[in-house]
């Protein structure tokens, strides 16, 4: 629905821009050529040199290829952001339109060095334009890998043919076998080491030899083999002309970028560090087979091998930051509660204020200020899609998708927390508490006089003993 609603929008733009630079085109050289003619003396004649023509001449020496590529680079990377923590629908719109200025631009400059660079990085918003615009949010996440994919596969091929790109320049090459093999072992390590960033769940409900083998394969394909193709194959090599040395640094930032939906640091700092690391393997054995071979064995292990291991329970705890606004809500109520610890000179006398300067180690257990209407959460489990749980719990995909800040239905992840909309019942008959470290259920429902039953009927959570420090909690209002 959201992108039969701006596909529109954005082929109107095209139609727009493409009009106005072919009107462009063609008023230009009219419009010099009737000045020539009005001044016949000024054509040929020799002119002094001035302030205007040193500028020029100045600015014809710039790197523009070079300008125009990070002022596109900063177009994508904000559309990202848009779209992650502000809007996906404002982000969507901005995509379409760096996407139009991309082909426009790069129909503009043919025979130019940044011809093929507009061209090929014209796959970066695609990417997301895909993603965000097909109605897939009814479909199991594995299998959304796969029907995203095949297009920007086409599309790929496509871009390649048009830059008239042989096999060997986006790296479809069997070269560097031994090497290639060593690479290919090092996304095992990539796999394990990006699980203890995200932590996210499996994309199967069991490991076995028959629920494994085709989300493996379509994983290889659908992102090992396209993002490879894309990104170290036909972005790199177009981008060499124009950027030289850069294109490798370039195209991983792009790369990188495209990765900020996870809302973790750390995960787009090791994307980047891994992404660097594949561009020098196709630039120095000019095959692809290594890079995809790994980038496919880390998303196996991430998603269909490393979460039935047992070894979430002894690892430290996930550092990525899942939601920002969770995430920026916490921050500001541990300033709220810094700030009461604090008190007031014009409420309490001078030596209460000087007695009690030294917070606690562990704060107390406070009640939520700035939530006057409490909501409930449920953890997604595997199979469940933001449809099923909008049916299940009354409600709507849009309503979940603004409670959660959520870019995209498809997004969501077996074990992810999901903000419910709150009933009008539960609104007036229960509050919020937000845990404090070395608080069990047990003590929660003593203080608030309820049970651990009702507590964990209220926040659909399925162990007692697990609650984050930190975790809002739906709690029945005290009598």
């Amino acid at each position: 629905m959201l992108g039969r609603r701006l596909a529109p929008r954005g082929f109107l733009l095209l139609t727009l821009v493409v009009g106005s630079l072919a009107l462009m085109r063609g008023v230009l050289p009219v419009a010099r050529q009737g000045r020539h003619q009005a001044n016949p003396d000024l054509v040929g004649a020799a002119r002094p040199p001035s302030v205007s023509i040193t500028l020029a001449a100045r600015l014809q020496t710039l790197p523009w290829g070079t300008i125009l590529a990070f002022l596109y680079l900063i177009l994508i990377t904000l559309a990202e952001l848009i779209t992650v923590v502000a809007d996906a629908r404002w982000g969507l719109a901005l995509h379409i339109a760096v996407l139009t200025a991309l082909l426009v631009h790069s129909s503009l400059t043919m025979g130019h060095p940044s011809h093929k660079l507009l061209l090929a990085l014209a796959l970066a918003p695609l990417i997301r334009i895909f993603s965000l615009s097909m109605p897939l949010e009814n479909l199991d996440l594995i299998y959304w890998y796969a029907l995203v994919g095949a297009p920007l596969m086409v599309a790929a091929f496509v871009v390649a043919r048009t830059l008239d790109l042989t096999w060997q320049d986006i790296g479809l090459t069997l070269r560097s076998l031994r090497i290639q093999a060593l690479v290919a072992a090092t996304g095992l390590i990539f796999g394990f080491a990006e699980y203890f960033i995200l932590r996210p769940e499996p994309l199967i409900d069991g490991l076995s030899l028959g629920s494994v083998w085709l989300p493996a394969l379509i994983l290889l394909i659908g992102t090992g083999f396209n993002e490879e193709l894309v990104f170290r194959g036909v972005m790199q090599s177009a981008s060499s002309a124009a950027l030289g040395k850069l294109a490798i640094l370039y195209v991983t930032v792009v790369f990188a970028v495209l990765h900020l939906g996870y809302k973790s640091v750390v995960d787009v700092a090791f994307v980047f560090a891994v992404g660097l690391f594949f561009a020098w393997i196709v630039a120095k054995t000019r095959s692809l087979l290594g890079v995809t071979l790994s980038h496919g064995i880390t998303n196996i292990a991430l998603y269909l091998v490393v979460p039935f291991l047992g070894i979430a329970a002894v690892s430290a705890p996930s550092i990525s930051v899942q939601n920002v606004q969770e995430f920026t809500l916490d921050f500001s109520q541990e300033v709220q509660h810094l700030r009461s610890l604090i008190p007031s000179p014009q409420i309490q006398p001078l030596a209460s204020a000087t007695a009690t300067t030294t917070p606690t180690a562990t704060p107390a257990a406070r009640e939520e200020p700035v939530r006057p209407t409490p909501t409930a959460v449920y953890t997604v489990q595997p199979g469940d899609t933001l449809a099923s749980i909008a049916r299940t719990h009354d409600t709507t995909v849009d309503e979940l998708l603004r409670l959660n800040d959520l870019p995209e239905p498809s997004l969501i992840q077996a074990g992810q927390t999901i903000v419910l909309p709150p009933s009008p019942a539960a609104a007036t008959a229960t509050t919020v508490h937000t845990v404090a470290a070395g608080e069990t259920l047990a003590l929660i429902a003593a203080k608030y006089q309820t049970t651990v039953e009702t507590l964990l009927e209220l926040n659909h959570l399925a162990d007692p003993n697990v609650i984050p420090v930190g975790e809002p909690l739906i709690v029945p209002r005290p009598p």
